[in-house]
């Protein structure tokens, strides 16, 4: 008998634990809301950090990582046919025609996310990925994109890293229930207003997936479902070898955060303590009570008789102490901001932003986050886009190509050859071929060289085809016939017109011969 999706839920929660619990003190220190303490309900307060350099860490990276990887006004990604694929057709060149199908096709899919709003759903996921290393995505069948936090799923892993099992936890309001599930809920699920909805997806020996959905240990009816392609994308920050979790950028710098937090406590404690002011009376003061009251009812500048050395002011005597604490926490904190590249230029977040400052942008990702960008890029990008293209092409929104012919590529990588590169080495070619003899010039491609640098700006329709140069060509070498057949009727006109005025006289001279 198949074991029910609840209990193999409750037996994959025991492995999630570790992991859980310290995802739980990672955003106490950052953003207790993205993984809030067990129990938490709308009545109860979050945890509240002493500092706020956690919560501007990772907003800044997650923003980072967001603009770099979806660049305002710049493809991430373009659409190419593989090597192999060219081989086997025996021309390693491609089409005009072809290509610009393939950039009315990437213009097709980017128009898509845009419309879809996948930059919040990414900054979110990145803020997961982040503080808990851990977060799930899904994309419905409208090509939008849903988030699963890690205390909301369950996975398992083999040895190389793919997802074997899935299971995701959702809560619903029974009333929200269609008619044939709300037979499957119990009395006590409409007293609290809730009901368990778990959903199973599991790896097949053939390769597919299989996915049914399960409310209080009962299958939901016509919920089973096969897959060729895992609806779902478990990514991970950094993952171990043989771990089914991964662990944020947030555990990895865990103790400065602990001791940032902690100084920043000692700050305030000390501050309040420095700013306080106690005036202290002598025991045997002249005046006694009076002198109190008199003191405690006196306005700023008023005049009051008695002995100064009957009062003395309490004063904070550990300067030194706070100065330490300050240059500790002043040095944890720049080097928490060196991680998380707080000091550093940004991609501006306009129409106009250059190549330069995403190549930057990217660099100083790759080199402070040791290949973990480049690894989201795989994860991340490349997943998502790999099952956008399948739906829309399910959806008639995209050509029907045979599968395996044309290849998208991520240009937002350090590796990856962006449009702007290409338009780089067209500018470095003819740099090249300045001063070259004519005999040389003749063996260049130009409408190759032309057609790679407007591609390259997204100007497709600005180079002419094979087509339309041998139909202007024609229409010149016409028009050329034309005026030249002109030119020889308007000569041959005046010889006739010459000769006509010319035979008169021959004429009027013969009689007097």
């Amino acid at each position: 008998m198949q074991e029910s999706a609840l209990s193999r839920y409750e037996a994959l929660k025991r492995k999630r634990d570790p992991f859980l619990r310290r995802a739980r003190e990672c955003a106490e220190l950052t953003i207790p809301a993205l993984m809030p303490p067990e129990g938490h309900s709308d009545a109860t307060m979050l945890p509240e950090p002493y500092q706020g350099l956690g919560a501007r860490a990772v907003v800044s990276l997650a923003s980072r990582l967001m603009v770099a990887m979806y660049p305002p006004g710049k493809p991430s990604f373009k659409l190419d046919i593989p090597p192999e694929v060219r081989i086997q057709n025996g021309d390693m060149s491609v089409n005009k025609d072809i290509e610009q199908g393939l950039i009315l096709s990437e213009q097709l899919i980017q128009a898509e996310i845009e419309r879809k709003e996948w930059r919040p759903v990414t900054n979110l996921v990145l803020q997961y990925l982040i503080v808990t290393g851990n977060a799930l995505e899904m994309m419905m069948p409208d090509n939008t994109m849903r988030v699963f936090r890690l205390d909301q799923f369950v996975v398992s892993r083999d040895m190389q890293g793919r997802v074997r099992e899935i299971i995701t936890e959702e809560y619903l309001s029974p009333e929200s229930l269609p008619e044939q599930i709300k037979s499957m809920v119990t009395a006590e699920d409409y007293s609290a207003d809730r009901v368990q909805l778990l959903t199973h997806t599991m790896l097949l020996n053939d390769g597919t997936y299989k996915s049914y959905q399960e409310v209080n240990k009962e299958k939901v009816p016509d919920s089973d479902g096969i897959f060729d392609m895992l609806p779902y994308n478990a990514l991970t920050w950094t993952n171990v070898i043989g771990e089914d979790y991964g662990r944020g950028k947030v555990e990895e710098h865990l103790p400065d955060f602990r001791g940032v937090d902690a100084l920043s406590k000692s700050m305030l404690d000390g501050a309040a303590m420095a700013s306080r002011n106690v005036t202290m009376i002598r025991p045997n003061a002249a005046g006694g009570l009076n002198l109190r009251r008199r003191l405690a009812q006196a306005d700023n500048g008023d005049i009051i008789v008695g002995n100064p050395e009957d009062v003395m002011m309490l004063q904070f005597q550990n300067g030194n102490g706070l100065q330490i604490t300050a240059a500790e926490l002043d040095r944890q904190s720049r080097e928490l901001g060196f991680a998380f590249l707080l000091g550093s230029s940004t991609v501006r977040d306009s129409e106009r932003t250059t190549a330069y400052e995403i190549q930057r942008s990217q660099e100083e990702l790759e080199g402070a986050l040791g290949g973990v960008y480049s690894q989201l890029n795989q994860t991340m990008q490349q997943t998502r886009l790999q099952r956008l293209i399948l739906q829309m092409k399910a959806n008639n929104q995209l050509p029907n190509w045979p599968d395996g012919m044309i290849e998208p590529t991520i240009l937002t990588g350090l590796e990856a050859l962006g449009r702007e590169q290409d338009v780089s080495k067209v500018q470095a070619a003819l740099q090249f071929l300045q001063g070259m003899p004519p005999d040389v010039l003749s063996y260049v491609k130009w409408t190759e060289l032309l057609g790679k640098a407007f591609y390259g700006l997204n100007l497709p329709d600005a180079v002419r085809s094979e087509a339309e140069m041998q139909q202007q060509l024609q229409q010149q070498m016409m028009m050329q016939a034309g005026q030249q057949a002109m030119a020889a009727g308007g000569s041959e006109l005046a010889t006739r017109a010459a000769q006509q005025m010319t035979q008169p006289q021959q004429q009027t001279e013969e009689p007097d011969v």
